[in-house]
Protein backbone atom coordinates (compact mmCIF):
# COMPACT_ATOMS: atom_id res chain seq x y z
CA UNK A 1 0.00 0.00 0.00
CA UNK A 2 1.66 3.26 -0.48
CA UNK A 3 2.22 5.64 1.94
CA UNK A 4 -0.33 8.37 1.56
CA UNK A 5 -1.00 11.00 4.38
CA UNK A 6 -4.24 8.88 5.01
CA UNK A 7 -2.18 5.50 5.69
CA UNK A 8 0.30 7.60 7.63
CA UNK A 9 -1.98 9.09 9.79
CA UNK A 10 -3.96 5.48 10.22
CA UNK A 11 -0.49 3.74 11.49
CA UNK A 12 0.23 6.62 14.03
CA UNK A 13 -3.30 6.61 15.85
CA UNK A 14 -2.93 2.43 15.67
CA UNK A 15 0.45 2.77 17.67
CA UNK A 16 -1.13 5.36 19.89
CA UNK A 17 -4.05 3.18 20.74
CA UNK A 18 -1.62 0.43 21.23
CA UNK A 19 0.29 2.20 23.55
CA UNK A 20 -2.08 3.57 25.69
CA UNK A 21 -4.15 0.32 25.67
CA UNK A 22 -0.76 -1.22 26.97
CA UNK A 23 0.00 0.99 29.26
CA UNK A 24 -3.45 1.48 30.61
CA UNK A 25 -3.94 -2.87 30.52
CA UNK A 26 -6.65 -2.24 28.26
CA UNK A 27 -6.36 -6.32 26.79
CA UNK A 28 -10.01 -5.87 25.20
CA UNK A 29 -8.58 -2.73 23.53
CA UNK A 30 -5.70 -4.05 22.52
CA UNK A 31 -7.17 -6.79 20.79
CA UNK A 32 -9.28 -5.16 18.71
CA UNK A 33 -6.03 -3.81 17.46
CA UNK A 34 -4.90 -7.64 16.25
CA UNK A 35 -5.37 -9.00 12.82
CA UNK A 36 -6.79 -11.85 12.96
CA UNK A 37 -3.44 -14.29 11.92
CA UNK A 38 -1.33 -11.71 13.80
CA UNK A 39 2.21 -12.63 14.73
CA UNK A 40 4.20 -11.21 17.72
CA UNK A 41 8.23 -11.97 17.33
CA UNK A 42 8.98 -11.92 21.36
CA UNK A 43 12.97 -12.50 21.60
CA UNK A 44 14.66 -13.30 24.54
CA UNK A 45 16.18 -16.40 26.04
CA UNK A 46 14.03 -16.48 28.94
CA UNK A 47 9.73 -18.44 29.57
CA UNK A 48 8.47 -15.63 27.22
CA UNK A 49 10.52 -15.43 24.33
CA UNK A 50 9.09 -16.98 20.92
CA UNK A 51 6.75 -16.17 17.98
CA UNK A 52 3.10 -15.64 18.95
CA UNK A 53 0.35 -16.78 16.45
CA UNK A 54 -3.38 -15.82 16.41
CA UNK A 55 -5.52 -13.01 19.03
CA UNK A 56 -5.79 -15.98 21.62
CA UNK A 57 -2.05 -16.38 22.01
CA UNK A 58 -0.91 -12.77 21.49
CA UNK A 59 -3.68 -11.33 24.38
CA UNK A 60 -2.06 -14.50 26.52
CA UNK A 61 1.35 -13.10 26.17
CA UNK A 62 0.25 -9.39 26.70
CA UNK A 63 -1.98 -10.77 29.99
CA UNK A 64 1.73 -11.46 31.20
CA UNK A 65 3.25 -8.88 30.15
CA UNK A 66 0.35 -6.09 31.34
CA UNK A 67 0.81 -7.14 35.00
CA UNK A 68 4.13 -6.18 34.80
CA UNK A 69 2.33 -2.68 34.75
CA UNK A 70 -0.29 -3.29 37.06
CA UNK A 71 2.25 -4.31 40.07
CA UNK A 72 4.15 -0.83 39.09
CA UNK A 73 6.90 -2.67 38.12
CA UNK A 74 7.14 -1.71 34.21
CA UNK A 75 6.84 2.39 33.51
CA UNK A 76 7.34 3.40 30.25
CA UNK A 77 7.24 6.62 27.68
CA UNK A 78 6.19 6.27 24.11
CA UNK A 79 9.05 8.30 22.27
CA UNK A 80 8.75 8.35 19.06
CA UNK A 81 7.35 6.53 15.81
CA UNK A 82 8.28 6.18 12.56
CA UNK A 83 6.23 4.96 9.06
CA UNK A 84 7.63 4.12 6.11
CA UNK A 85 6.48 2.23 3.07
CA UNK A 86 6.06 -1.16 4.75
CA UNK A 87 7.60 -0.90 8.76
CA UNK A 88 6.53 1.25 11.65
CA UNK A 89 8.82 1.50 14.18
CA UNK A 90 7.96 3.07 17.87
CA UNK A 91 10.68 3.73 19.85
CA UNK A 92 10.11 3.53 23.56
CA UNK A 93 12.21 4.16 26.98
CA UNK A 94 11.32 2.62 29.93
CA UNK A 95 12.10 2.28 33.84
CA UNK A 96 11.73 -1.13 35.32
CA UNK A 97 11.19 -0.67 38.86
CA UNK A 98 12.80 -3.77 41.22
CA UNK A 99 13.09 -3.74 44.45
CA UNK A 100 16.21 -1.53 45.61
CA UNK A 101 16.98 -0.68 41.95
CA UNK A 102 15.59 0.75 39.16
CA UNK A 103 16.50 -0.28 35.66
CA UNK A 104 16.32 1.79 33.10
CA UNK A 105 15.81 -0.01 29.57
CA UNK A 106 15.17 1.09 25.55
CA UNK A 107 13.44 -0.59 22.83
CA UNK A 108 11.92 0.00 19.59
CA UNK A 109 9.09 -2.37 18.16
CA UNK A 110 8.94 -2.50 14.33
CA UNK A 111 5.23 -3.45 12.92
CA UNK A 112 3.41 -4.24 9.90
CA UNK A 113 0.32 -2.89 9.95
CA UNK A 114 -2.82 -3.49 7.57
CA UNK A 115 -6.08 -1.24 7.48
CA UNK A 116 -5.05 -0.07 10.84
CA UNK A 117 -4.23 -3.46 12.09
CA UNK A 118 -1.25 -5.30 13.90
CA UNK A 119 -0.11 -7.72 11.14
CA UNK A 120 3.19 -8.49 12.81
CA UNK A 121 5.33 -7.37 15.10
CA UNK A 122 9.20 -7.85 16.39
CA UNK A 123 10.41 -6.38 20.11
CA UNK A 124 14.01 -5.27 19.99
CA UNK A 125 15.55 -4.81 23.30
CA UNK A 126 18.78 -2.23 23.51
CA UNK A 127 19.88 -4.18 26.15
CA UNK A 128 18.68 -8.05 25.48
CA UNK A 129 21.12 -9.34 28.37
CA UNK A 130 19.41 -7.44 31.09
CA UNK A 131 15.75 -8.26 29.84
CA UNK A 132 16.81 -12.21 29.80
CA UNK A 133 17.80 -11.96 33.64
CA UNK A 134 15.42 -9.94 34.38
CA UNK A 135 12.33 -11.79 33.31
CA UNK A 136 14.58 -14.89 34.24
CA UNK A 137 14.36 -13.94 37.92
CA UNK A 138 10.65 -12.21 37.54
CA UNK A 139 9.29 -14.96 39.66
CA UNK A 140 11.35 -13.67 42.55
CA UNK A 141 10.39 -10.05 41.66
CA UNK A 142 7.07 -10.68 41.67
CA UNK A 143 6.17 -11.45 45.05
CA UNK A 144 8.78 -8.85 46.42
CA UNK A 145 6.93 -6.29 44.64
CA UNK A 146 4.08 -7.08 46.86
CA UNK A 147 5.49 -6.05 50.02
CA UNK A 148 7.11 -2.59 49.04
CA UNK A 149 4.88 0.16 49.87
CA UNK A 150 2.93 1.54 47.05
CA UNK A 151 2.86 5.56 46.74
CA UNK A 152 -1.09 6.60 47.79
CA UNK A 153 -2.59 8.69 45.05
CA UNK A 154 -3.04 12.25 46.08
CA UNK A 155 -6.61 13.06 45.24
CA UNK A 156 -6.18 14.86 42.45
CA UNK A 157 -4.28 12.05 41.03
CA UNK A 158 -7.30 9.65 42.01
Amino acid sequence: MPLTEQVRQQRLETIGTYWDALIGGDLDRFETLLAEDVVVHYPGNHALSGDYRGREEVVGLYRQLTQWVADGIFKGELLDVVVGEVYTGAVIRYDLVLPGRTIPGRAIGLFILEDGLIKEYWLHEWDQIMINRVFRLGSLFRPLMALMPKKKQSPKEG
